[in-house]
């Protein structure tokens, strides 16, 4: 049984989209390697916050229909970088944290990630998971405000990992979460918080006005951005008041979670999918990328029926505030709808096609995760796309086609090279 340290899965909760048969082989190997790197790996494989994306990617293949040898071909595959849960190798005594004030004077710090699993493992089976994530989350304390920043730090990596520990139903795996959201800063959280404040005095608008406003915005096209490929944390004043004005317009009711819900996922595909240049060869965005790959846990969050409408309507809202922020920080590169539409896939086929492709790939969870998220894009934006063409660009067989452009892209590419890191960047 799935606990607050042991992972157990079961094809039962396979995800809210995953293909019709798991195996049992299959179901033990993945729970193996999962619980695997649960006891033995750090949530960063370098000193440089690179995440381990071990759990991710067992996960979603898992739920594509990876068999034994291609679930364990993806867990060695990274093997050699991973680092150990305890950084100190036993050499330090446990910090022992238990109030607030231990808690929030180690946010940040790398080399406690080990002591913050030990902290919300013992929280998680003293009081249970709902407990403990409105308590630390929700709970509007300073520290839950704290941690709540930090789940969207790092292109959203704790929230991509909370997310999978709620679809899943793994406790264990949503320890991890709150331990690696500790570890984490909250810089992209101020602005996102400053986003929240300006919003009082803002007029709603739908998310695909506000991602053209900030594309044809000389101010934020031209603005500092993100050039550094791989710094993730920018400081609050570096965005610019226009960026965080546009982000104050996305705003969200309870009355209209599951319309909101697939309105921010279908723009999270189009500004990823239709920021091309047509003199170059399609590829998509690295960091874009990850606002679709942490689309999909919105449609499990809908679910959650212990989860107030409050928290589900302020969490939709900062990630599509953060959408809106991270388009506009790459550059705000001009969007092509028909570089979708007319995609010729090098190898055409249907989606089940794309998923055996995937497990054949030497992935490192990013493209497997991105194809799960566009096929549950295209089943949860259906029922919307004819009523509201304008708000839903990707409609129809162009979730397909992105599936195919991104796995097309990686073909014959070196490791680096198979994203763009900076789509609106001329360099």
């Amino acid at each position: 049984m799935a606990s607050s340290s042991i992972v157990a899965l079961s094809p039962a909760y396979a995800g809210v989209f995953h293909i019709e048969t798991i195996t049992a082989e299959a179901t033990q190997k993945a729970t193996e390697l999962l619980q695997q790197n649960h006891e033995q790996y750090h949530i960063f494989f370098n000193e440089l916050g690179f995440h381990n994306h071990t759990a991710h990617y067992i996960l979603t293949a898992w739920a594509l229909g990876a068999t034994p040898p291609q679930l364990e071909r993806a867990f060695n595959e990274w093997l050699h970088v991973q680092r150990p849960r305890d950084l100190s190798s036993g050499q330090r005594k446990p910090l022992g944290l238990s109030t607030a004030t231990s808690l929030v004077d180690h946010f940040g710090k790398a080399d406690c990630f080990n002591d913050y699993i030990q902290f919300f493992d013992g929280a998680v089976a003293k009081n249970g998971v709902k407990a403990v994530l409105e308590e630390y989350l929700f709970s509007g304390t300073e520290l839950s405000k704290g941690m709540f920043r930090r789940l969207f730090a790092s292109f959203l990596h704790p929230l991509i990992h909370l997310g999978f520990g709620l679809e899943f139903r793994q406790p264990a795996i949503i320890v991890e979460a709150l331990a690696m959201t500790a570890i984490h800063f909250d810089d992209v959280g101020q602005i996102l918080q400053r986003a929240e404040e300006s919003s009082a005095q803002s007029e709603a608008k739908p998310m695909v006005d506000l991602i053209h406003s900030v594309m044809n915005s000389e101010v934020i096209r031209s603005g500092p951005g993100f050039r550094d490929g791989f710094k993730d944390e920018v400081k609050s004043f570096d965005a610019p008041e226009e960026l965080i004005s546009f982000a104050g317009q996305w705003q969200v009711s309870a009355e209209e979670l599951e319309f909101k819900t697939a309105e921010m996922i279908n723009v999270n595909a189009y500004f990823t999918g239709a920021a091309q240049r047509p003199t170059k060869k399609q590829k998509f965005d690295f960091f874009y990328m990850h606002n679709v790959n942490c689309s999909i846990f919105f449609t499990d969050i809908l679910t959650q029926d212990w989860l107030s409408d409050e928290a589900k309507v302020k969490l939709l809202a900062w990630k599509g505030r953060f959408d809106i922020v991270a388009f506009g920080s790459r550059g705000a590169p001009k969007l092509d709808l028909m570089e979708i539409v007319d995609y010729k896939p090098k190898i055409p086929g249907s989606w089940d096609d794309v998923f055996d492709r995937a497990n054949n790939f030497d992935d490192d969870s990013h493209l497997t995760k991105l194809l799960r998220a566009l096929a549950n894009g295209r089943r949860v934006c259906e029922p919307w796309e004819s009523k509201f063409p304008d708000r839903f660009p990707i409609k129809g067989t162009m979730w397909l086609q992105l599936a195919h452009m991104s796995l097309d892209s990686m073909d014959n590419e070196v490791y680096f090279d198979r994203w763009i890191r900076g789509a609106g960047f001329d360099e």
